[in-house]
Formats: structure tokens, C-alpha cells, sequence
């Protein structure tokens, strides 16, 4: 067996910041590309600026239903004969001339000589001709000719994460196909000799392993690309074989357990063995055993062991770290503005992050119940920070709401 010089104690701890800098300096962005069909495209990034081949839409069109008119021929209150019909995809082919209108419906192609929209609303049918009961201006309802999208124009930007609304605006251009980036390729496994996959018969003192789940979903929504390994055995020879060979094909490694400083976490001894320790300690509670580093080019990053710390890091460096690869960049959480239900006891040397469920009336309450559980974030709306210090914040005093996505 290898034999190492053992390291117990964390090497400076470092802020959530600090921390998250060092590991988007050390990752590259994957550099591939590949070509997608849009109905295939959801959560891909986009590689290049796509631009549209036409205008949107192609001609005018009516923003409402009712009757397409010359607006010179309603300075007044009148009436106009119905001279014909236009609907979405079939559009009047005559000309619209004094005194005359066409019924027309949402979307359908503005006929040639009008250029105004009544609403149905305010017109009344008399036979075949239409009262009208107020006057219209030039260019009422009617929705003109590009003013949603022009020739040329850029409708998604490059390095955009492809969701409803882009893929919409990519798919009304007429393309049928998108180049993307190809996803960060990442290996997600635990570690614990105690750990068992969902699914096999428990034995005393073992547990089902939670955290490659959580990972798993984390990563899959950031973009990646994930392998899952089942549990890693708890010896220094396994875990370095893992990351030695799985180094070489992945983009990032990320597995939990085995990253603080007790006689069987061996994964700070691994990497500085293999590669570089970056990060080892981040001034947080919970979450304090998160560990950074790289073997070549691929980075490793390194879990808490417990289910409530290793989702609380996963979203504070897992996430970011592989929008980053994935050419997405960092996306912030989404946030709001609570008010604290009880009084929350800073810890002296670390920041709190305080998982909590908020009520109808934006007031928060702590739902943890230690690191280990996973209640504490599974029941929870997210968590707020709290800054290090000695005292008490109050009840009632106002706090920041990071959204558990």
C-alpha cells in the first residue's frame, strides 16, 4: 500500500468568495461544439450568436380581432360595408378602398389599403356593413412588419442557456438546428464504506447514499453531462485509482465524504498526491469540509460528507463551477427579502448559512436539524447567510433569502 504523510488539521480556511474564485481560476471551459436539433436543444448552451433569416413577423398583421379599416374613413363615428374576410394564414387579396372594411382575426395579414384595427368590441354589425361608434388612428392594432424580429437580428445571444423562450425565438426563424457547446463531462460518486445504493438490503450501521442523488440533479441542471460510480471503497489505493484514471476523461470529479481531517478521510492526502490542493476548509457552518483541487486539467471537488452540507456547497461551488465549463456563467440564486422568526446566535469564527422555510407573510424559520439531516434542507424554501460574529441577530430583523432552486 502508498503510504503518505498525513495531514490533520484544515489548511486555512477561506471565505464562500474566496473559495469560489480559486476554483472558476482553475477550470477551463470545454472548448467542443456540437449541432442539435432545437426540439432537442433544452438546457444546451448556445455556441454561437444565432440571427434570423427573416423578419418577424413577415408582414403586417392584426393585433386583435374585429375589422381592418382606413383609418381616414373613421375621423368619425360611421359606417362600412363588409367587402370580404381575413384570417391567420389567409389573408384578403383585394384592396381596401373608401367606405369599405374587412372582418379580420388576430394574426391574419393586414389587406392591402388599410391600415388601422377595430376592435370587435366597438363595432356593431348591421347586415353587411359595420357601425362604427369611435374614431381610430393610423396603425391601431396592427402589430407592423419586424417589430418583433428583424432580418439579421440577433435573437440568442452566445452562451445562453437554452430554455422555452429561446428555443421559441430560435424556432420561429425557421431554424431547425442549433451548434451548442458540448456539456462539462462529470464523475459523481461517494465515498464510505457505509454508504449503500437505494435499492440493496441495508446491513447494521450502513446507510443509502442521498448525496450522489443531490449532486446528480445539481450538475444535471447546470448542464453537465453525468457519470454515477457506485460507492468508493474507503482506502487510500481506491480512491486514488478512481481519480487517477477517471482524470483523464472527465472535466470534473465531485464526490462527498472523505474531505475533512479524520483518520479515513484520505482525499486531501489523494490529491495533493496525484495533482494540487487548491481549497481545503471554507469558513462556513455548515459545509467547513469542502476541498478543491486538480489532477492535469480536470478539476476535483471535494463534498462534506453529510447530506445538508454537501447540497448547501453543492449549490455554493458545484453549480457555478459548471455553468462556468459549460460556457453558462454564474447564475445568481434567486432572492428576497425575509424577516427572521426567532433570534439566530452568529457563529464567532464562520459564516452561518441557515437552511429555513418562509410563511405567507415573508417570515422565516430555521428548519435545521444538524448536518446529517436532510430534512433540514428537503423541508426548507432555501437558506439566508449570516455573517460571523459574537452576538445575536434579533427576531424581526430583516434577512436575505437564497432560493433552493
Amino acid at each position: 500500500m502508498t503510504t503518505m504523510t498525513r495531514k490533520t488539521i484544515f489548511e486555512t480556511l477561506v471565505s464562500a468568495d474566496d473559495a469560489l474564485d480559486t476554483i472558476l481560476s482553475k477550470l477551463r471551459p470545454v472548448s467542443g461544439t456540437e449541432t442539435v436539433t432545437v426540439a432537442d436543444a433544452d438546457g444546451r448552451v448556445v455556441a454561437e450568436d444565432v440571427k434570423s433569416t427573416l423578419n418577424v413577423p413577415a408582414f403586417d398583421r392584426a393585433a386583435m380581432d374585429g375589422y381592418a379599416v382606413r383609418s381616414d374613413d373613421l375621423a368619425e363615428p360611421g359606417m362600412l360595408r363588409i367587402i370580404g374576410k381575413a384570417v391567420a394564414g389567409k389573408g384578403f387579396k383585394g384592396t381596401i378602398k373608401q367606405g369599405e372594411c374587412v372582418e379580420i382575426a388576430t394574426g391574419a395579414p393586414m389587406p392591402k389599403g388599410a391600415d388601422a384595427v377595430v376592435m370587435v368590441e366597438n363595432a356593431l354589425l348591421v347586415g353587411n356593413a359595420v357601425s362604427f361608434r369611435t374614431p381610430v388612428a393610423p396603425g391601431e392594432n396592427v402589430g407592423r412588419k419586424a417589430e418583433d424580429i428583424a432580418k439579421g437580428e440577433v435573437v440568442v445571444r452566445r452562451s445562453t442557456q437554452l430554455g422555452p423562450g429561446p428555443i421559441a425565438a430560435i424556432a420561429i426563424t425557421g431554424r431547425p438546428k442549433v451548434k451548442v457547446f458540448k456539456r462539462p463531462r462529470v464523475l459523481i460518486f461517494t465515498t464510505g464504506d457505509e454508504v449503500v445504493a437505494p435499492g440493496k438490503p441495508l446491513k447494521a450501521g450502513q446507510v443509502y447514499d442521498c448525496n450522489s442523488y443531490a449532486l446528480m440533479t445539481v450538475a444535471r441542471r447546470a448542464g453537465a453531462d453525468v457519470t454515477y460510480r457506485p460507492n468508493v471503497k474507503d482506502t487510500v489505493a481506491e480512491l486514488k485509482k478512481v481519480i487517477r484514471e477517471a482524470s483523464k476523461k472527465y472535466e470534473l470529479i465531485v464526490f462527498s465524504g472523505g474531505t475533512s481531517v479524520g483518520t479515513r478521510d484520505f482525499a486531501n492526502d489523494v490529491i495533493g498526491a496525484l495533482g494540487s490542493v487548491h481549497v481545503h476548509g471554507v469558513a462556513i457552518k455548515p459545509g467547513k469540509p469542502v476541498l478543491f483541487g486538480t489532477v492535469g486539467k480536470c478539476g476535483i471537488l471535494g463534498m462534506p460528507g453529510y447530506p445538508t452540507s454537501c447540497l448547501l456547497t453543492a449549490k455554493l461551488f458545484l453549480s457555478p463551477a459548471l455553468r462556468w465549463l459549460a460556457h453558462n456563467g454564474y447564475i445568481e440564486r434567486a432572492r428576497r427579502m425575509v424577516t427572521l422568526g426567532h433570534e439566530v446566535k452568529q457563529d464567532k469564527t464562520k459564516q452561518l448559512l441557515l437552511p429555513v422555510r418562509v410563511d405567507d407573510h415573508d417570515v422565516a424559520y430555521s428548519t435545521f436539524k444538524g448536518s446529517g439531516a436532510i430534512t433540514s434542507l428537503s423541508q426548507s424554501t432555501g437558506y439566508i447567510e449570516i455573517d460571523a460574529g459574537d452576538g445575536v441577530i434579533a427576531k424581526g430583523a430583516a434577512a436575505v433569502l437564497r432560493i433552493i432552486a
